[in-house]
């Protein structure tokens, strides 16, 4: 399993009117549907601003190259004309290595 970095962003950062809160399922179940071949959606940690979106998705595959090049699909899927993301920009999707090796620092607590 393999975890993956996504950032998107709505051209001109201004909201079209569309809601964002209802978004996030909808965007699971289309990477779900976007996935196909030999990578599968295990996880997708999504956090959303109506100019912004950015997740963890960890991506079941073979090797790193089939699971990012499967998750970009998904994501150009989402993003195109009909699209829950119509309109938006995917700006980065890679595995993080930081993520996987669990280098991020949390926050201590005083």
């Amino acid at each position: 399993m393999y975890a993956i970095r996504v950032h998107l962003e709505r051209p001109g950062g201004k909201p079209d009117g569309r809601p964002v809160a209802p978004v996030a399922p909808a965007v699971r179940d289309g990477l779900e549907r976007g996935l196909r071949g030999p990578a599968r959606l295990g996880h997708a940690r999504i956090r959303m601003t109506a100019q912004a979106l950015d997740a963890v998705v960890f991506v079941s595959a073979g090797n790193l190259l089939v699971a990012e090049d499967g998750l970009r699909t998904a994501w150009h899927e989402l993003t195109s004309a009909g699209g829950v993301l119509s309109g938006w920009q995917l700006l980065h999707c890679e595995a993080d290595y930081r993520l996987a090796l669990g280098l991020y620092e949390l926050p201590s607590r005083p």
